[in-house]
């Protein structure tokens, strides 16, 4: 593992307030070991137990889409599920699109800020 990506995975454990929880970062999977079809990062998390292993795609799978690749936001988002937890997968389709999209307005709106100090 990059260890760049593991100093951001503790960065933002910290900026976020999960340091409670313990993460498994998997990086440089490729399509077939994503479980939604499309995606960039993923997570699978015991809400109970405060585990997570978050799935980061390979930069050189990304392809050409209208929005350049950025591990950094995509992280943030991933862990950003896990800050909300509690209200993912509510079994309400339009809840959880709701939230998805939320996530991922405040996952670039928190790296953007980040950078724009640097």
């Amino acid at each position: 593992m990059d260890n760049n990506h593991e100093e951001l995975l503790q960065e933002w454990q910290k900026r976020l307030g999960l340091l409670d929880w313990k993460i498994k970062l998997k990086d440089n999977c490729t399509p077939d070991d994503m479980a939604v079809e499309d995606s960039n990062g993923d997570v699978n998390f015991v809400e109970a137990s405060k585990v997570a292993r978050i799935d980061m795609m390979d930069e050189k799978f990304y392809g050409d889409r209208i929005i350049p690749f950025d591990w950094e936001k995509t992280l943030v988002h991933e862990l950003m599920h896990l800050k909300l937890s509690l209200l993912d997968n509510s079994g309400s389709d339009l809840q959880d699109r709701l939230l998805h999209q939320i996530i991922d307005d405040m996952a670039k709106a928190l790296v953007d800020a980040k950078r724009s100090t640097q």
